[in-house]
């Protein structure tokens, strides 16, 4: 798998690059003028709606959420899909950006919010039929800027380096413009809600969308590490999971975050609590690691397999699933101290699992599927 960092350094040189390669027709200076930015809106995946096609719900799905009795799901660009029947039959919604969408989540059954490559957050006020955009790589990194200046403003001598140093890491990536994904999406309520993403992106809305404030200065992530999924926790509090096997939580809305260091190094997709103070972190290479502390100390558990874990959830009875990116399904009902094959792999490139009721629901290559009718086996069993 690429690294991510790349790849948004590419995408972005391409774009560049793409908004260049034509050549301007010779015009009076404020038709050549008008001539180049139709020119950029139209490269701009930002600015150009995704494609309607009969095909949509066989395009690559990254993400999912139950709104009501609905299914949406989200992927490549810019691809919004619905099914009203169980995800027996879909239909494509009117999406407003050409990016790669990667997460979606419903705080009630009207209205949801999606987020996606180059910073992008939409929003729905009807179920996911119509989406409009309400934020932008291009708006994140002004938010990120103001962030990092004020806290350059405010350090002290012991913390002025590394304040300076998180402002001139922020200005770099300002070259590039909006180029950083956002990975994860959750609202508390229709209004109040919070997304993440690479480079250590986190912002925060309070008002459905009208207004956001970076958090990114408040989340003790000195070297910038992607924040890979973001999750509510038992007692109200919220959970991140990310990069260099790092878990946080915030206690206060996510105006300030304590770091916890699972001992783990690489990337973690994903963080769980099933019951208070018992967290379950899971991501790359099959690797779960349990803590019973609030995170204060954590003990990797037996891999399941060899596939990175890019999905987890936990069921209405206190059932923990965890889904693998080939399709396998593992299921624990001992708060993850041990988990049973609920389903074997099966080859597909999957890329996350949302439920649809008590059913997962898996996303990835070629659309959505949900898993019914499965019984459990031990791992190595299948």
């Amino acid at each position: 798998m690429k690294n991510i960092r790349t790849v948004a350094m590419a995408a972005a040189v391409a774009a560049a690059a793409a908004c260049f390669a034509a050549p301007i027709p010779v015009a009076a200076p404020a038709a050549a003028a008008a001539t180049a930015a139709a020119q950029v809106r139209a490269a701009d995946p930002l600015a150009t709606p995704a494609r309607m096609s009969p095909k949509a719900p066989h395009a690559l799905m990254l993400g999912a959420a139950q709104a009501g009795l609905r299914l949406i799901a989200v992927g490549e660009r810019g691809i919004i899909i619905y099914s009203d029947l169980g995800g027996n039959g879909w239909s494509q919604a009117a999406s407003p950006v050409g990016v790669t969408l990667t997460a979606v989540h419903f705080p009630d059954a009207e209205r949801g919010y999606a987020v996606g490559h180059d910073g992008a957050v939409l929003a729905t006020r009807d179920g996911g039929r119509q989406w409009k955009k309400v934020l932008d790589g291009v708006v994140i990194n002004e938010l990120m800027l103001a962030d990092a200046k004020r806290v350059v403003a405010s350090a002290s001598p012991a913390g002025a380096d590394q304040a300076s140093n998180a402002l001139a890491d922020i200005e770099a990536a300002l070259k590039f413009g909006p180029s950083r994904p956002l990975l994860s999406v959750w609202f508390r309520n229709p209004s109040a809600g919070w997304a993440v993403g690479a480079y250590g992106q986190i912002v925060r809305t309070t008002d459905a969308g009208a207004h956001w404030e970076s958090l990114a200065a408040r989340v003790p992530n000195p070297d910038g590490l992607h924040f890979n999924s973001i999750a509510p926790g038992m007692d109200g509090s919220l959970l991140m999971a990310g990069e260099g096997g790092r878990v946080y939580r915030s206690t206060d809305s996510g105006s300030s975050w304590r770091a916890f260091d699972t001992g783990y190094k690489g990337q973690l997709y994903g963080v769980l609590e099933p019951v208070g103070g018992t967290l379950l972190a899971y991501g790359f290479g099959g690797r779960v690691l349990r803590s019973e502390d609030g995170g204060a100390h954590w003990q990797e558990q037996p891999q399941l397999g060899r596939k990175a874990l890019v999905g987890g959830a936990v069921l209405s009875d206190g059932a923990i699933l965890l889904a693998a990116r080939d399709g396998a399904i593992y299921r624990s009902t001992d708060v993850g101290r041990s988990f049973a094959v609920l389903q074997a792999g099966h080859g597909q490139e999957i890329a996350s699992m949302t439920l649809l009721g008590q059913a997962p629901v898996l996303s990835g290559v070629g659309g959505v599927y949900r898993i019914q009718g499965h019984e459990a086996r031990k791992p190595g069993q299948e």
